[in-house]
């Protein structure tokens, strides 16, 4: 008898998720939070500035009010300063620009309605793609890349981290506004990495 009770949910449970699960795509910019990466005298810190992402999502349905979503997102994370020489009038603009893979999956309440709020909360992995530094000085630009690895001073690639989100869904169209933050691999003993935290403002479609 439990087998066919098991059967029976199982089976229901395959008729009823693809009902309510949902392949969508979303952007938007990035707010990078805090400070990282000396300025170019060496004296203060970059301030986190815009910077964007871009990916996909898929909701499978748990219940009619709760889902599990994963999402592939390329997240560009950005720092920035501009020092002017009151003396001589020479501007230093210098900027960090670094590039993530971000695979988040969170648990999101919805609400019964089409439309209505959600929220979300879950466990992220960031692996780290590219970067760059550029300093320009009067307008002679210097760039040089940022480098992921195991070595002194490197960003190991590899971070995990959370993500919390709340937005309300119009129906085909969403907006919300997602935290993600590194757990591990963590800047320590003054060391500047990129994989701290951000605000996303994320606009997206579903299909």
């Amino acid at each position: 008898m439990k087998k066919v009770i098991f059967i029976v949910l199982v089976a229901v449970g395959f008729q009823v998720a693809p009902a309510y699960s949902q392949f969508g795509i979303q952007a938007g910019p990035v707010g990078t939070l805090g400070e990282a990466f000396e300025t170019a005298d060496g004296l203060d810190k970059l301030g986190g500035t815009i910077g964007f992402t871009f990916g996909a999502f898929y909701n499978v349905a748990l219940t009619k009010n709760i889902a599990i979503q994963p999402s592939v997102n390329y997240l560009n994370r950005r720092w920035g300063d501009e020092l002017e020489d009151l003396d001589t009038g020479d501007i230093t603009n210098t900027s960090m620009s670094i590039n993530y893979l971000e695979i988040p999956v969170q648990l999101v309440y919805h609400s019964e309605e089409e439309t209505g709020v959600f929220a979300g909360i879950g466990p992220s992995l960031m692996y780290g793609l590219s970067g760059k530094r550029t300093v320009d000085f009067n307008g002679n630009r210097t760039s040089t890349d940022y480098e992921f690895g195991s070595g002194a001073n490197q960003e190991s690639p590899m971070t995990i981290g959370f993500n919390l989100m709340f937005g309300y869904d119009f129906g085909k169209i969403l907006m919300g506004l997602n935290y993600g933050s590194g757990l591990t691999n963590q800047a320590t003993d003054n060391r500047d990495q990129g994989n701290g935290s951000h605000l996303a403002l994320r606009v997206g479609y579903t299909f």
